[in-house]
C-alpha cells in the first residue's frame, strides 16, 4: 500500500512530536526548556519566528527565537508588552490561529524596525487551569497560513511543556529550600562550635 506525501509528512511530524515530548520530560531548567520548545515549535510548524512568554517574579519574560542579533539590536529596548494578540492567550486560554495579524481586531501594531509578520499561531501553556506561559509563532514558510495540523501539534507541545515547566518550577523551589536548609545547618554548626 502506497502512502501519500501528506500521510508521510504527518507520520514524520508525529515522530518529531513524540521525540519532543520525551526531550521535555528530561529538562529541569526553565529557560532552556522554553528555548527548546520554541525551536521545536518552529521546526514542527515551519514557522520562521517563535517567541515564548512566561512569568518570573511577577513579570512577563519573553524569549524571541528566529531573529538575528542585528534585528534584536534594532528593536532595542522595545520589549513586548503582552497586549493585543500577545495578550489573547493569557486572557482567553485558547489557541489562536490568524492568517493576517494586521486584520485581527486585537492587533495593536509593532514597534519600528520590527520584522514583517503576517501569519500567526499562538497557544497557551496551561497547567491545572492556570496559564504558565504562551507559545507564539509567526510567518509560516512560503507565506502560507498555519493549518489545523499545526494547531494540533502546537497544542500538544504546549501541554507537554506545561508539565515540564511545572516540574522545573518545583525542582527550582526544592533546590532553593535545600540551599536554605543547608545554610541554616551550617549556621547551627558554627554556633555549636563556639
Amino acid at each position: 500500500m502506497e502512502h501519500t506525501n501528506l500521510e508521510i509528512e504527518l507520520v514524520k511530524q508525529h515522530e518529531q512530536l513524540a521525540q519532543a515530548v520525551i526531550a521535555l520530560a528530561q529538562g529541569v531548567a526553565l529557560k532552556p526548556i522554553l528555548q527548546h520548545v520554541g525551536e521545536l515549535s518552529k521546526q514542527l510548524t515551519g514557522a520562521r519566528y517563535a517567541m515564548l512568554s512566561y512569568i518570573e517574579d511577577g513579570k512577563k519574560i519573553y524569549i524571541p527565537l528566529g531573529m538575528s542579533e542585528e534585528q534584536l539590536a534594532l528593536l532595542g529596548s522595545n520589549e513586548p508588552q503582552g497586549i493585543g494578540l500577545l495578550g489573547v492567550m493569557w486572557e482567553q486560554h485558547e489557541v489562536l490561529r490568524v492568517n493576517d495579524i494586521h486584520l485581527h481586531p486585537k492587533a495593536v501594531g509593532v514597534p519600528a524596525n520590527h520584522p514583517v509578520m503576517t501569519t500567526f499561531l499562538g497557544a497557551p501553556i496551561m497547567f491545572a487551569d492556570e496559564v504558565q506561559g504562551v507559545i507564539y509563532l509567526t510567518e509560516k514558510e512560503g507565506g502560507r497560513a498555519f493549518t489545523p495540523i499545526d494547531e494540533t501539534m502546537i497544542r500538544t507541545l504546549a501541554s507537554a511543556c506545561a508539565v515540564a515547566i511545572s516540574n522545573a518550577i518545583r525542582i527550582e523551589k526544592l533546590q532553593a529550600r535545600n540551599a536554605e536548609l543547608e545554610q541554616r545547618l551550617s549556621e547551627c554548626n558554627i554556633s555549636d562550635g563556639d
